[in-house]
């Protein structure tokens, strides 16, 4: 336990909220691209049902 400072971190705060927005918007890329994919999916399946 005392290897840690009490201090806190060694990254300032103006880095964790940028590296918060560029996770955020990953992820809402990678959530973007996930449904894109769903929807193609949900597309296909309903051709090979209906025909």
């Amino acid at each position: 336990m005392a290897s840690h400072p009490m201090g806190g971190s060694a990254t300032p705060p103006s880095e964790w909220h940028a590296s918060t927005r560029v996770h955020t918007r990953n992820q809402l890329i990678a959530c973007l691209r996930a449904g894109v994919i769903a929807l193609v999916l949900l597309g296909i399946l309903a051709l090979i049902v209906l025909f």
